[in-house]
Parts: C-alpha cells; structure tokens; sequence
C-alpha cells in the first residue's frame, strides 16, 4: 500500500525542502479500509466474530409497578408492588459464536465434594452396615486414590485457563464472518 508523507527534510544545513516521498507500510494507515476477503465466496463484506457475538445478544432490563385499592371482609387495604428483571437473550448465532471460556476451579471443588459425600454415603450404606467381618479396603482406596485424581483433574484445569485458552481466545479474537455466505474464516489484523 502506497502512502504519501510529505514535508520531508533532504538533510542540508539549514535549507529545508518539501520533498515527496513513498513509503511501503505492511498495514494501512489509521482510518483506511483493510482489504479482507472471504476465502469462500471472495466478499469484502467481513465482520468481526466478537462483535456479532455482541449484537446477537439481547439484554432485557424491565421494571414494573401495580397499585391497587381493595375492598374486602377486613377492610379498605391498598396494594403496592415493584419488580425489575434483568436478562440475557442469546440467539443461535451467539451461541455458535460464543468466545471459549475458562474452567472453573469452583465447579471441581464442587464436583469433588458431591463424589466424596456419595462415595462416603455408599461406604456406609453397603459396607459398613453390613455382618461384622467389614473389610476397609473401599475406604482405604478411597482415601489414597481421590487426592491423586483430584490434583490431576486440577491440573488439568490449570493446563486448560493458562495454555490452551489463551491461544483459543487469540484465535476465536481473530477470526471474522461472512455476512454473504456465514463461512468463519481468521485474518491477521494489526
């Protein structure tokens, strides 16, 4: 792409010269169009993947009011009430172009203290409530094998939020639709 800058000094002590030159930018310049094209149908007509996400969302904020008067057995009574609601619509499209998403250290805390209450649960229900010859070996197992799948499934988890979603976000961040044909295509962009 061409830009033309001028008033450029030629280098001469104290003799200043405007002087034309060209300059080969790998980028345009700021407020110029990018020349992006489909790779399917060859539209120019691109749209950022984020920013359809945005506008393929609906937020809903509403609030309402009732007033009334009300005769009854006891008496004259008035009623007020209030209610605000706040949503989030999404539309297919938000969906399919959702951003991708960290995993929860909180749902595998959760997660792990459901299966230990279950597996506790089931030791006392089958086991332990069973003639006196009970064996512990469930619960011996239980108690040496749960923290080793618990710091695997953490570190999968730590693996997961600081090396893959990263480069996912990166990726889905560069990535542009096609207003003409819907193909979702990345573009390097400045």
């Amino acid at each position: 792409m061409n830009t033309t800058v001028e008033n450029r000094y030629n280098g001469a002590l104290g003799n200043a010269i405007q002087k034309e030159a060209h300059v080969y930018s790998p980028r345009p310049p700021r407020g110029k169009p990018m020349d992006l094209r489909c790779p399917d149908c060859n539209s120019a007509d691109l749209k950022r993947v984020s920013l359809t996400y945005q506008e393929s969302q609906v937020q809903v904020n509403t609030r309402t009011g009732l007033r009334a008067f009300l005769f009854g057995s006891d008496g004259p009574n008035l009623i007020v009430g209030r209610a605000a609601t706040q949503s989030v619509h999404w539309t297919q499209l938000s969906k399919v172009l959702s951003p991708p998403r960290k995993w929860s250290y909180a749902r595998l805390i959760l997660g792990s203290l459901v299966v230990t209450l279950a597996a506790l649960f089931a030791y006392i229900v089958f086991v332990a409530s069973s003639p006196p010859p009970v064996s512990t070996l469930p619960l011996k197992m239980y108690v040496f094998l749960s923290p080793v799948v618990f710091m695997a499934l953490a570190f999968a988890v730590w693996r997961h939020n600081y090396l893959r979603f990263p480069r996912q976000f990166a990726q889905w961040n560069r990535s542009f639709i096609c207003q003409r044909c819907g193909a979702v295509s990345q573009h390097e962009v400045p």
